[in-house]
């Protein structure tokens, strides 16, 4: 596990200058290709897709789930 902190930069680096980052993409409607407001606020929603390391993406989340009725 202290292979995986030593990777993030340790616990005093500064968010901005770790090297491996969260990467986000909007969430979008796969039909339309339409950026999605919440439900609540109509914000843009951001939802994250993997890491951003290197200038590199990793895809992590090879799934989008959606609800249906039954």
């Amino acid at each position: 596990m202290a292979g995986l902190h030593d990777n993030y930069g340790g616990g005093s680096t500064k968010l901005k200058d770790r090297p491996i980052k969260l990467r986000y993409e909007l969430n979008n409607d796969e039909e339309t290709g339409e950026c999605l407001p919440s439900y609540y606020d109509g914000e843009l929603i951001s939802k994250v897709k993997g890491l951003w390391y290197a200038g590199k993406t990793i895809v992590t989340r090879l799934y989008q789930w959606r609800k249906e009725k039954a």
